[in-house]
């Protein structure tokens, strides 16, 4: 009878996440906290994270879901997520490999690139969006400057 792998963590303790960098996806335990890409050699942190307050940083870089609660207001240059829920104030850029929600009576002022977005009546929104699949928006960007 052979030794049993005790390397090799079960199948269930695993888990897939995708760059937020090279868009490649990578298997990882589920305890994990954070990973540092193979194909990029980026570091990422992977748990969600709120913010109830004042925050300003020069970015937020996670591969999962930044809240911003009602009373939050955050000043930063890039929120680089996983997606995003809005339910406060936001100065600066959203990108977002998942959907972003904007709760009403939310405010963000930057440019949102996002899947999908959700906007909750009254919320209030400047600057450019671009919504929709990566591939998609790239090949309609090139066709408009095509024309």
């Amino acid at each position: 009878m052979p030794a049993p792998n005790y390397s090799v963590p079960p199948p269930d303790d695993r888990q897939t996440v995708v760059c937020l960098y090279c868009n490649k996806p990578q298997d990882i335990s589920r305890k994990a906290q954070s990973v540092t890409f193979k194909f990029c050699n980026k570091a990422l942190r992977l748990q969600d994270e709120q913010l109830k307050a004042y925050v300003a940083r020069r970015s937020i870089e996670t591969v999962g879901v930044v809240t911003v609660e009602k009373k939050g207001n955050v000043v930063v240059e890039k929120i680089l997520c996983g997606g995003a829920v809005v339910r406060g104030k936001v100065k600066g850029n959203v990108i977002s490999h998942g959907p972003v929600l904007v709760g009403p009576e939310a405010e963000i002022k930057g440019n949102v690139t996002a899947p999908t977005l959700a906007v909750g009546a009254g919320a209030i929104l400047e600057g450019q969006y671009e919504i929709g699949p990566k591939a998609q928006s790239t090949n309609d960007q090139t066709s408009m400057t095509n024309q």
